[in-house]
C-alpha cells in the first residue's frame, strides 16, 4: 500500500514539475550548431532518464563483475576441499577420545 502511495505522489510531483517549467528554450552547440525549440521540461527530464540508466548500467557491472569473481572463488574453494579431503587420513570405526579436564581453568564466578 505504501508503495502505490509513493507511487502516485511521485506522479504528482512530476506532473506538477512539467507543468511549472514549460518555458521554451534552444540549445546553443559548438560550430554554430543549434536545435529547436522545446519545453526546459523536456530537456531536464531527459537529463534524469539519462542519469538514472547509466547509473543502472555501472552498478550492474560492478555486480557482473563481483559474482564472476564470487564464482570462481567458489570453483577454488571446491579444489582445495577435494584437495583436503585427498590429504586427510580416512579413520574408520575410531572412538572419539574422551575430554581431559583443564586443570588450570579457573572457576565460574
Amino acid at each position: 500500500m505504501a508503495k502505490i502511495v509513493l507511487f502516485i505522489l511521485l506522479v504528482i510531483l512530476v506532473a506538477t514539475f512539467c507543468t511549472l517549467n514549460r518555458q521554451e528554450i534552444s540549445l546553443h552547440y559548438f560550430f554554430g550548431w543549434n536545435t529547436a525549440s522545446f519545453p526546459l521540461f523536456l530537456l531536464l527530464l531527459a537529463s534524469l532518464v539519462i542519469g538514472m540508466v547509466v547509473g543502472f548500467l555501472i552498478g550492474w557491472i560492478g555486480r557482473w563483475n563481483l559474482r564472476s569473481e564470487a564464482r570462481q572463488l567458489r570453483k577454488q574453494l571446491k579444489a582445495l576441499e577435494g584437495e583436503i579431503e585427498n590429504l586427510t587420513p580416512k579413520e574408520e570405526g575410531t572412538t572419539p577420545s574422551p575430554q581431559t579436564p583443564e586443570v588450570n581453568k579457573p572457576p565460574f564466578s
